[in-house]
């Protein structure tokens, strides 16, 4: 069942199906960068997408994020709840920077909540990803660490402990 915050959704990913949709997001160089960790980042085909919806889907749960548009519902990202990872993809660039990833994130959180859940994990975000941060900043996630992975990239760990919120 699909979760709403205004004009926006998220639904249940279903496989194979919506493997076609993110292929392009996953293609994106912006993507590829923030997401991945640099320039060199190469494009995902349907295969590297799928394995990574299902590794995924391992882990926790996966969502597609969707905008009305003309009474519509047209996809454009995706979101994974996992216990020691929150990655958001807004892959289609007309929506990004525009306040829909964190109406993701609130839909991400009270479903969180609703489960039972203690806090959210954010295991890497690179320091050059201002967007990310002031996201997750923006709804109380704080840093809990520092890093340098294997690519030598700057990462940030963040947590959201529920008890601290309202």
């Amino acid at each position: 069942m699909p979760l709403q915050n205004g004009n926006v959704r998220i639904r249940p990913v279903v496989l194979p199906d919506d493997v076609e949709l993110a292929l392009p997001w996953y293609q994106d160089p912006e993507v590829l960068y923030y997401s991945e960790g640099g320039p060199s980042a190469l494009p995902y085909d349907r295969d590297r997408v799928e394995r990574m919806y299902r590794y995924l889907l391992q882990k926790g749960e996966v969502f597609i994020i969707e905008v009305a548009i003309a009474d519509q519902w047209t996809a454009i990202g995706d979101v994974a709840l996992c216990p020691d990872c929150l990655p958001i993809v807004i892959g289609d660039g007309r929506y990004r920077s525009i306040g829909i990833g964190g109406k993701v994130l609130d839909l991400i959180i009270a479903l969180a909540k609703s489960r039972g859940w203690d806090k959210l994990r954010v295991n890497a975000v690179y320091s050059f990803n201002e967007r990310s941060r002031h996201l997750y900043t923006s709804r109380g996630f704080a840093e809990v660490k520092r890093y340098v992975d294997s690519e030598g990239n700057e990462c940030i760990a963040m947590e959201l402990n529920f008890h601290n919120t309202s």
